[in-house]
């Protein structure tokens, strides 16, 4: 197609979209009609366009509206995940509705390109070219090959939440609860329970969610830490910190005391804040990333590095112990750069392993043992 081709295609087309829907519903009606009037010339070169156009450029044009139209059940398919079942099925059968959409509106622009082209284009046919037969074969293997990453994204979206049984009524510190997601170990087993002002859920793997105004945020407790608390809670009081990480072991720190659970070990408790152990990595798990060192260096700089066989990305979450909340950053390698930390205060972090996929959400491993680190003055 030469460079003047393409401008009086898209001229004409620009203006036939000019005449607004009313003036080509005119131009229509009075073609059919046998009436004249404005318009009736633009309209004249359009269907005559059309109908020298070969069906597959017919359709590819049609395509963009249908694929509008496409993006937004898309959009809203996402957003309403909760409410299906299956999202691969769902977003299949879209694509294949869009195809039908495609069709019929591909017909219905031939059939009025006929009527308002009158005699003039009751023999107007697309020239048939190999070249053209060829394009239309190679845009059909393209839109297989798209539509299958496209489900297998969905497919790989779906695998990472589940669809949860949904309990009322709806509490903003557990939304999920309410709208019926949840990662697949972490369907809820029961309705949301409030004791004075503290809410807690249970999941399927057995551990508490809990929102606690001390902390202002949520934390959680394996079924021993949870069985604990509730035995030594006028010793210990209530969570001044969310549920932190030292090595492969939990800890959470209350009031007057902490609970520190180990792999393996019966829970401790104790009087007194926990500190993390500085600097050690004496904890492996074979399926998540190992994070063997954070040393901060000569430039007062905190250099972390970890071990994991392959990722596309990792997550790099660190916080400041005595403080709420968790920050997370991306780094593309097994080693990052914690520039300019502020002194005189300890550090945590633990690493994530991250596939990323096209158009699907990253696959995240849970996360590495955590690595302390105290900042210089």
């Amino acid at each position: 197609m030469r460079t003047g081709d393409l401008a009086d295609i898209v001229g004409v087309q620009v203006a036939w979209w000019q005449l607004g829907f009313r003036g080509r519903r005119d131009v229509l009606r009075r073609a059919r009609t046998g009436d004249t009037g404005p318009g009736d010339e633009v309209g004249h070169a359009w269907a005559m366009q059309v109908l020298h156009a070969p069906w597959w450029w017919r359709a590819a044009r049609t395509a963009l509206a249908a694929g509008a139209a496409l993006l937004v059940v898309v959009v809203a398919e996402v957003g309403l995940m909760s409410e299906i079942g299956d999202a691969t099925v769902a977003v299949l059968l879209t694509v294949l509705s869009s195809f039908g959409v495609t069709a019929y509106m591909t017909w219905r622009q031939t059939k009025w390109a006929r009527e308002i082209a009158g005699s003039a284009g009751e023999h107007a046919r697309p020239a048939s070219v190999v070249a053209h037969k060829l394009r239309l074969t190679g845009a059909l293997l393209l839109a297989v090959a798209v539509l299958s990453v496209f489900l297998q994204s969905a497919a790989d979206t779906v695998s990472a939440e589940n669809v949860c049984q949904r309990y009322a009524p709806y509490d903003p510190h557990f939304p999920g609860v309410f709208e019926g997601h949840a990662a697949n170990h972490m369907c809820p087993v029961s309705p949301i329970q409030h004791t004075d002002d503290i809410s807690w859920v249970q999941g399927a793997d057995g551990n508490y969610g809990f929102w606690f105004p001390s902390v202002g945020g949520l934390l959680t407790m394996t079924s021993p830490m949870r069985a604990a608390w509730i035995n030594y809670r006028q010793l210990l009081g209530d969570p001044v910190d969310t549920d932190r990480f030292d090595g492969c072991s939990r800890y959470i720190n209350f009031a007057r005391g902490y609970l520190l659970e180990s792999p393996g070990q019966p829970v401790v408790v104790a009087s007194g804040n926990h500190r993390p152990s500085l600097n050690t990595a004496d904890c492996f798990v074979p399926d998540r990333p190992y994070l063997t060192s954070v040393v901060q260096d000569g430039d007062g700089d905190l250099q972390l590095d970890w071990k994991y066989p392959a990722a596309d990305a990792y997550n790099v979450s660190y916080w400041v112990v005595g403080r709420p909340g968790i920050v997370s950053i991306e780094a593309a390698r097994t080693h990052f750069v914690f520039d300019h930390p502020e002194p005189g205060v300890t550090y945590g972090f633990q690493i994530q392993a991250c596939r990323k996929h096209l158009l699907g959400r990253s696959k995240c491993t849970t996360n590495s043992n955590a690595v302390a680190v105290h900042t210089r003055p």
